[in-house]
């Protein structure tokens, strides 16, 4: 399978985790929409979710493991950000705060935990960072480097977000240099 395959493969349990979070923890459905090669580094919202992966390939074939880093993003406008905060944590707020600081990180954790077990399933092993919180208008993200990007916009109720997630399968001396 290829690297572009293997990227495809594995963005969509991502979006299946997303529809499922929001569904239980937020009380709303997501519609994802057509997604597209992001072409710079600047965030679409004011407050992102940033959650770095590393982990391997398990093929079927008894060929070494493919080891692979990723990102999951996920990027809210302040208002769409403090609506979801506000129906996770069943409380009102009207301005982003440290009380609902964490919700995106929450969130992403959230996410990729549901996504995990479906890659499990699809022989792919992830050991995750501890997400961090990038908040202001236009913020840069820093994705790994050589890395393609794919912004996917969703709507909710609660307002527009977007979740990017950028792959990258690893050759030998890159995973030297990673370790």
């Amino acid at each position: 399978m290829t690297s572009k395959m293997n990227f495809l493969e594995f963005s969509r349990p991502f979006i299946e985790a997303a529809k499922k979070v929001f569904e239980t923890m937020v009380f709303t459905k997501l519609e994802a929409l057509k997604p597209s090669i992001k072409e710079n580094n600047n965030s679409l919202g004011d407050i992102s979710a940033i959650l770095g992966l590393l982990g391997q390939i398990k093929n079927g074939n008894g060929d070494k493991p493919v080891e692979y880093k990723a990102m999951l993003v996920m990027s809210f406008p302040y208002e769409t950000y403090i609506k979801i905060a506000s129906a996770m944590l069943m409380e009102t707020h009207t301005e982003y705060n440290d009380e609902i600081s964490d919700v995106g990180g929450e969130i992403c954790n959230m996410v990729m935990g549901n996504a995990k077990r479906s890659l499990s399933e699809m022989g792919y092993s992830c050991n995750k960072a501890i997400p961090s919180i990038i908040v202001g208008e236009n913020h840069v993200i820093k994705y790994p480097s050589e890395t393609t990007t794919v912004v996917i916009p969703i709507n909710s109720a609660h307002g527009k977000m977007y979740m990017e997630i950028c792959y990258k399968e690893l050759h030998a001396s890159e995973v030297d240099d990673e370790n």
